[in-house]
């Protein structure tokens, strides 16, 4: 509540006509510049690379628009402001200068690497590490494992997913036992 946002689809509407910054060139990124669109008065799209990572379709739909600002090859050091976000301090990759740039929101959309170690000798994942699970059940690979939350390969990442999907798993086991 305070400017620094996880979930451009949930926050996006709190920061109408106001400039924000998107740190993370990939599709999460990308998604979250064209949530803001609608909403923010300026856009500023932060990666670290240099080469946006997502895909051609979101890129161009993200780029489009006259509200936004690529800022490319450029590391995010800081959030500024004492209650409230006031800018964000990023160096730039290439020369090495620090530069504070104004904004009321830093949407942080860098991605995750799931945590799924445990697993992947036991279930199938995919090329990202994220376990793939029948969208119905959330049953995996394996005849006795189930799966939900952002470890999973649905399509998206949100808690309040996360905790409908584990009620599919919950009343999938349910049938299974009763039926079993």
């Amino acid at each position: 509540g305070r400017g620094v946002v996880y979930c451009s689809t949930c926050d996006a509407p709190l920061f109408r006509g106001m400039d924000v910054a998107v740190v993370g060139g990939g599709n999460a990124g990308l998604e979250a510049v064209v949530d803001l669109i609608p909403y923010a008065g300026k856009i500023y799209l932060l990666d670290r690379s240099g080469e946006l990572r997502g895909d051609a379709q979101t890129q161009a739909t993200a780029l489009a628009s006259d509200k936004v600002t690529r800022v490319p090859n450029v590391t995010a050091l800081e959030v500024l402001g004492e209650k409230m976000v006031s800018g964000l301090r990023y160096k730039d990759n290439v020369t090495g200068e620090e530069k504070d740039l104004p904004v009321h929101g830093v949407f942080v959309e860098i991605g995750t690497i799931p945590n799924s170690d445990l697993v992947k000798d036991f279930v199938k994942t995919d090329e990202r590490g994220h376990v793939v699970t029948d969208p119905m059940t959330q049953r995996t690979s394996h005849p006795r494992i189930w799966a939900a939350g952002d470890i999973t390969d649905g399509r998206y990442q949100q808690n309040n997913i996360a905790a409908g999907d584990a009620i599919k798993a919950l009343l999938n086991l349910y049938d299974e036992a009763k039926l079993g």
